[in-house]
């Protein structure tokens, strides 16, 4: 890639700019945000140089990457479209993509595809902002791409190339198909991570001593729960007929278990549960 753009500098923005750099897998990498971020990112190597303007930032780009939360994606691709030169393309990172296909067409029309590719790299963490970035973030895992037609352009490739290079392993997808897997995979479990939060703090409250009883499950289950709010209330409101439909199949299985007590039901579901989980993690 000769001039990428970085639309985005928190947690995968800024990591994304670091592994490009020390890759070499671009020649230039332009940055956007607030000035304070603009500065801490070339002090990290993130980018080489930076525009507070979107529309400054993605002139003369020729790959640009919105690394921010869906609904402020779908805004700034409406705001880049008529500054963007001929032949560019953009992606994004964002954690639901049938919004943000939709808006592509809304935006650009009939070259939709050649000008737009979604994307997810599923390697966020649960904590946010630039200071938390590292060029190993994308290491080892899976880029889901979701093309807006089946045919492929020599961007799309070099595209798709690219993010290989960074050591992820790239999966297509429709954006509906997308959608509805990651409310399983993704929206759900973070929704039970909040939840046991809440129900945690209702019960006893955060200072409460008896909490020092537990064991590493607990910290586990709530990991999650340190995410930012203002990503996943973007994610829940372009997203909630599928996550609505996880949480409702969830709510049934646990009143499944909870009406198995005492009976023999309830350690055949704990060991088909263990099965099931033994064969995800391999």
């Amino acid at each position: 890639m000769q001039r990428v753009c970085v639309i985005g500098l928190g947690l995968m923005g800024g990591s994304l700019g670091l592994v490009l750099r020390q890759r070499g897998l671009a020649a230039h990498v332009v940055g956007c945000g607030r000035q304070a971020l603009l500065s801490r990112a070339v002090e990290m190597g993130a980018i080489d140089s930076g525009y507070t303007d979107a529309g400054q930032a993605v002139a003369e780009s020729d790959f640009v990457f919105l690394c921010t939360p869906v609904e402020t994606s779908i805004r700034l691709m409406r705001e880049i479209a008529p500054r963007l030169k001929p032949g560019a393309l953009v992606t994004d990172v964002g954690s639901t993509k049938a919004a943000f296909a939709e808006a592509a067409r809304e935006v650009f029309g009939a070259t939709a595809n050649d000008r737009v590719l979604p994307g997810h790299p599923l390697a966020g963490r649960e904590l946010s902002g630039l200071e938390h970035a590292s060029a190993d973030l994308y290491e080892g895992c899976v880029w889901v791409l979701t093309p807006l037609a089946e045919s492929a352009t020599a961007a799309h490739e070099q595209l798709r190339a690219t993010i290989e290079a960074l050591g992820a392993r790239v999966v297509y997808a429709t954006p509906e198909e997308h959608d509805r897997t990651l409310a399983y995979t993704s929206h759900l479990p973070q929704m039970l991570s909040t939840a046991l939060a809440l129900t945690l703090e209702d019960e006893f409250g955060a200072a409460n001593p008896a909490l020092e009883i537990h064991a590493g499950g607990l910290r586990t289950m709530l990991r999650l729960a340190s995410s930012d709010p203002v990503m996943w209330e973007q994610i829940a409101a372009s997203n909630p007929q599928n996550i609505v439909a996880a949480l409702e199949r969830f709510e049934g299985e646990l009143r499944k278990l909870r009406e198995s007590f005492g009976d023999p039901e309830f350690r055949r579901r704990f060991e088909t549960a263990r099965e099931f989980a033994k064969r995800l993690r391999g």
